[in-house]
């Protein structure tokens, strides 16, 4: 009967380990995506793209999602 006691408690730290790691994997996952999608999103006004407002490329008024796109756009 000792034996299976034994088993029974190790069996039990498996689980409770793993779910333990699987919420700490969601968890950490939510905290990098929602960091990710923080910012306002711009349309480039060349090509339309929606692009992270830190990647924008502004020229006056004017947004860009690249440099290429900003000489393009001005040159017609």
């Amino acid at each position: 009967m000792g034996i299976l006691r034994l088993l029974l408690f190790i069996a039990l730290g498996i689980l409770i380990y793993r779910m333990w790691r699987n919420w700490r994997a969601r968890t950490a996952a939510a905290g990098a995506t929602s960091s990710r999608n923080e910012g306002k999103m711009l349309a480039c006004e060349h090509c339309g793209l929606y692009f992270p407002e830190q990647d924008a490329v502004r020229d006056g008024p004017h947004i860009y999602c690249s440099d290429a796109h900003r000489l393009a756009h001005r040159q017609g």
